[in-house]
């Protein structure tokens, strides 16, 4: 294979180039591009540099340090770009550094003239990547993960804002008439009124303006989010991981759709999937969901790869290796402490508490609150009236009642502190846990039954959050909804929802790599067995291939005679 048609099927698989239809308009793109290597440790734009030429990453990875405050940074890899302002204005400069050995695309300017149809589009693709850019740079999202990098972040369309101005629009008119009549007429009812709906108009057009700036799609190179947010009622995150998504499609029927680029990204993941509706430039957004996707299955072969390649070194070294096994640490011996109190009665009122390495949710102290409100403050009442009580017979007072009453009001205090007792042990005994592969719902009552629900992390296909109500947003507590298979797991009124949502999204990960790990070593090891078989008794292999081409001939000799 040539250079150029090695450059050709790298550019068909980004999707800056992915509506080049022509074969030939690719391939005379593919000609442009020139390579340029950079050591690593090496600056390739410093901070008051600007690119002559635009840059596509082929190998090696690169990292960029955005010029603000912050001080960001972001590596990219193989397929993401450099160097957008040679081709659009408006592009902040940035400190570019080749983080390992790297080889550059360069684009060379004879392109304009002989590629000016496709060097629009890549304007256009830029362009679209740009604004996602600034906007990025605008957020600050911490609970991304380790290594994790947006590539893709929008708000809705704006065609959303516009259509919830209808309203708002007809009240303004009609408080528009009102005021009209005021000023002819000097009718204080009609001024009331005028103002009155033009101030609810007004906020109303303000609310939905900050509410269509709360909802935003975002792609990474490991999953698919969406954000939505309602001031002071409503707060989700729905998420799913790109290892998980079988594949996008877009739809855009409508002439306004069309006309006005925007549609629904429909993503479809093992059971169920995600719709990104009324999503901007959609077509962008389902060709850079495809590239991710493909780059997470590469990189997955690349690393099985160098796993093969080490474990060959390896079993060639020593072919005969006998297994090992690891000795655990002995258990420590418990304290007079942890004997008589377990660690999850130590944990009183935490809400999020780890234990051996699980990971142990409660409901948030606000619902504990709402249980035991009522019953403890008829506690605390009885209890000081008591004690009132005995004040009143150390001083002598006649007011004090008998002892058969004081015994009455010491039962009272004690059964609602029982009860007061029983809703809080109710509470701590329901729990969620996630641990290193599955996650539970505990649900146990004091002194009663205990029902219990789990699943493997490995079956988990989507995670979304939602806190819904002013109480719920205020105290920051919500569910986590966990899609597995044909149901769904709800971890219910927990404190700090998008939290939970990332250690169950952290876990996953860990989980899958190490069960991928685990498949990709059973297959390798199974391969190199009859590897290191045939490495070390050639001969007997060589003889069992002739001895199967002599049937193959025989056989087929036989069959042509017959015929």
């Amino acid at each position: 294979m040539s250079k150029i048609e090695e450059y050709a099927a790298f550019l068909d698989g980004i999707h800056l180039f992915q509506e080049i239809d022509d074969d030939d308009d690719l391939f005379g793109l593919a000609e442009a591009f020139e390579e340029k290597e950079y050591e690593a440790g090496e600056v390739i734009f410093s901070e008051s540099e600007r690119a002559s030429n635009f840059y596509l990453i082929y190998s090696g990875k690169v990292e960029i340090t955005f010029l603000d405050d912050r001080g960001e940074k972001v590596t990219y890899v193989r397929g993401d770009y450099l160097g957008a302002e040679a081709l659009i204005s408006d592009v902040e400069n940035s400190l570019v550094e080749a983080k390992d050995d790297v080889i550059l695309l360069e684009l060379q300017s004879i392109s304009e003239e002989t590629l000016p149809d496709v060097i629009e589009l890549l304007r256009k693709k830029l362009k679209i990547s740009q604004d996602c850019r600034k906007l990025i740079k605008e957020k600050d999202y911490d609970w991304l993960n380790d290594h994790e990098v947006i590539y893709f972040l929008k708000r809705k369309h704006i065609i959303l804002f516009w259509r919830g101005m209808f309203f708002p629009a007809f009240l303004s008119m009609v408080g528009a008439i009102f005021l009209i009549f005021w000023w002819f007429y000097y009718s204080n009812i009609s001024w009331t009124i005028g103002v009155s709906l033009l101030s609810i108009s007004f906020l109303l057009v303000l609310w939905r303006w900050l509410d269509w700036r709360n909802d935003y799609y975002i792609i990474t190179n490991q999953r698919l989010i969406w954000l939505e947010k309602i001031i002071g009622i409503y707060d989700s995150r729905q998420e799913a991981n790109l290892g998980e998504v079988l594949s996008a499609s877009v739809n855009t029927d409508a002439i306004a759709q069309t006309f006005f680029n925007y549609g629904k990204v429909s993503v479809r993941v093992m059971v169920g999937g995600m719709e990104l509706d009324y999503s901007p430039h959609p077509e962008y957004a389902k060709y850079l969901i495809d590239e991710l996707v493909e780059r997470r299955k590469s990189k997955s072969k690349e690393q099985t790869k160098k796993e093969i390649e080490k474990a060959i070194k390896e079993k060639l070294q020593d072919p005969d290796a006998a297994p090992t096994k690891k000795k655990k640490d002995s258990p420590k011996k418990k304290t007079f402490w942890e004997k008589f109190f377990s660690k999850k009665d130590r944990h009183l009122f935490k809400q999020r508490f780890e234990e051996g390495g699980d990971i142990i949710y409660r409901k948030h102290w606000a619902l504990l609150i709402k249980l035991i409100a009522i019953p403890l403050s008829i506690s605390i009442f009885f209890i000081l009236f008591f004690l009132y009580q005995i004040f009143l017979i150390l001083t002598g007072n006649e007011a004090a009642l008998s002892l058969s009453a004081m015994a009455l009001i010491a039962l009272a205090a004690t059964f609602s502190l029982g009860a007061s007792w029983y809703q809080y042990k109710d509470w701590s005994n329901d729990i969620f846990k996630v641990t290193k592969d599955e996650i539970f719902d505990i649900d146990k009552k004091p002194f009663g039954s205990e029902q219990k629900r789990s699943a493997k992390l490995e079956k988990i296909e989507s995670l979304e959050y939602k806190r819904e109500g002013i109480f719920s947003i205020f105290f920051n507590y919500g569910t986590v909804y966990i899609h597995i298979g044909a149901e769904y797991f709800e971890f219910e009124d927990v404190w700090n929802p998008a939290s939970v949502q990332e250690d169950i999204n952290r876990r996953y990960m860990e989980d899958h790599h190490k069960k991928e790990e685990s498949a990709t070593k059973k297959e390798n090891d199974q391969m190199l067995d009859w590897f290191i078989t045939y490495h070390q008794r050639p001969e007997e292999f060589q003889d069992l291939i002739d001895d199967l081409k002599k049937e193959q001939e025989e056989r087929e000799f036989f069959d042509g005679e017959e015929e």
